[in-house]
């Protein structure tokens, strides 16, 4: 077991939370026309520090340690597609809200 890499193979909460923030605010980049290099940032904060421990787990047929970093990869990747729909789906409501308020407005004016 490598000290420095093993928050990396024992996936919890906050890295959880860390990827679904991730999803979150890439998709609000993306669909806010400022997408830029945070997107890559964003993932990769979430996914390479896991396929890298995945890469030195094997190397040293660690492979307690591969299962962890396998686990992190996997729950990083799906806390990344929940944050993104959750934010999908929290801009759809939004815009849908949005032009019924415009469209009730424009049928009561003259």
């Amino acid at each position: 077991m490598r000290p420095l890499t093993e928050f990396i193979s024992n996936p919890d909460f906050f890295s959880f939370f860390v990827a679904y923030l991730a999803g979150t605010a890439g998709v609000l980049s993306l669909t806010s026309a400022k997408s830029g290099a945070l997107i890559g940032v964003l993932i990769s904060v979430t996914t390479i520090p896991a396929i890298a421990n995945i890469g030195v787990a094997t190397a040293y047929a660690d492979w307690a340690e591969l299962g962890g970093a396998a686990a992190q990869l996997g729950v990083n990747l799906v806390a990344l597609v929940l944050g993104g729909l959750a934010r999908l789906t929290a801009q759809r409501r939004a815009y849908e809200s949005r032009l019924k308020r415009h469209l009730s407005r424009s049928a009561t004016e003259p």
